[in-house]
């Protein structure tokens, strides 16, 4: 075997001894021509569990060791041959529930997703380099006008990429809708009647719902996980802030907010603590108890159109629905992040505001350079070791 040529497939008897295990295959890679660039042999045995025990208990025994969940890919990763990006997509493709989801990843595992977060660092590179040649070179006269028009540029790509970020939640393991709104606005009906089975327990009572209950909307383009919770509003009790507490906890965990407003009672000074809620992440108003009303309250400097409906009635549900499947869509190019590269990203989005707000030249560069610096990265971070476990823990054994 140690004289064998890479790519070559051998064929031979597994011994112990004098006793013949099985008849095998041996594939022989020599680096870097290998998954992990590293000299590797692969046997095909038969698939037998005790041949596979056996064997497996022999190369243990001559100082072999089981490989640890994702180990194949990390050590890929730690020579080079892959990114975080294209592990992200291995990953992706072994877990992905549609077709679409498998064949986004493999496009990912060709490099697609460097290429964008190359491109758009890039692009903020070409900024910073506008910038000081206007600072440092203002006899040229360089038009500072033109940067507004590029910022939001780039402020909108990022945006396309973070879209494309929850397309590859929902195509991997659903995208987390969390539903929010004051106690007894219905939360629970709406959460059961989209699932349609009592999975909330539902009382006249405020303050039922304590612990986070989950649930699974699957569609063709796409599964939501949407959860059920407290309510948000004063707690007297100890629990009930606790219980409160969590809600608020996941729905700053969730990719998508269901904000639920009472139609019955209107648009209430409590209700705002929900629309800052709001603010922070992509959502919708949900306007419930419409059978109750003649007329749906209105609300002002609230983006996107409400949805009204009678969760109890379960009057309006179709149309709830299609704009979960909408959001759930797998529609437009889909990549699959990890934390890490999502942290990036909102920081460079974050950057990229205060840059196009900033009044003065020497703020937008001053920007614009610390977010190349939170940017940079994204595709082989620095080997920071809860970052490398966050990434491979989830593999499974032998990929």
């Amino acid at each position: 075997m140690s004289g064998a040529r890479g790519h070559q497939v051998l064929t031979g008897f597994i011994v112990e001894g004098e006793e013949i295990i099985d008849e095998a295959l041996a594939a022989v890679y020599r680096s870097p021509h290998s998954y992990t660039t590293e000299d590797t042999v692969e046997f095909s045995v038969h698939g037998n569990p005790l041949i596979v025990d056996r064997v497996t208990d022999l190369l243990i025994g001559i100082g072999a060791r089981l490989a640890r969940p994702g180990e194949f890919t990390e050590r890929a990763f730690l020579h080079g041959r892959l990114d975080v990006t294209q592990a992200e997509a291995v990953l992706a493709a072994i877990q992905a529930r549609t077709m679409k989801g498998v064949k986004a990843a493999l496009a990912q595992l060709r490099g697609g997703l460097t290429k964008e977060l190359k491109g758009l660092s890039d692009r903020v590179r070409w900024l910073v380099a506008l910038i000081e040649a206007q600072l440092e070179f203002p006899e040229e006269d360089i038009p500072e006008e033109s940067l507004a028009p590029m910022l939001e540029g780039a402020i909108a790509d990022t945006e396309k990429l973070r879209q494309a970020f929850r397309r590859g939640r929902s195509q991997r393991k659903g995208l987390a809708v969390m539903i929010l709104g004051r106690p007894n606005v219905g939360k629970s009906t709406l959460f059961n009647a989209l699932l349609d089975e009592e999975r909330s327990i539902v009382t006249p009572v405020p303050g039922t719902t304590r612990d986070l209950v989950t649930g699974t909307l699957r569609f063709s383009t796409g599964q939501v996980r949407l959860f059920d919770g407290a309510g948000i509003g004063i707690a007297e009790s100890l629990p009930d802030r606790i219980a409160v507490r969590r809600a608020v906890g996941a729905a700053n965990r969730a990719d998508f907010l269901l904000v639920m407003l009472d139609a019955t009672s209107g648009f209430v000074p409590a209700d705002t603590e929900l629309l800052k809620l709001l603010m922070g992440k992509p959502g919708m108003i949900v306007w419930n108890k419409i059978d109750a009303v003649k007329e749906i309250p209105s609300l002002e400097n609230v983006a996107g159109e409400p949805v009204a409906v009678s969760a109890l009635k379960r009057k309006n549900l179709s149309t709830l629905l299609d704009r979960l499947k909408e959001e759930a869509s797998s529609r437009g190019e889909t990549f699959f992040a990890n934390r890490f590269q999502e942290e990036c990203l909102e920081r460079l989005a974050v950057h990229l505001r205060a840059a196009l707000d900033a009044q003065y030249l020497d703020m937008r560069a001053k920007e614009l350079r610390e977010a190349i610096a939170d940017f940079a990265g994204t595709d082989r971070p620095a080997l920071d070791q809860s970052i490398l476990e966050e990434i491979f823990s989830r593999f499974c054994v032998g990929k």
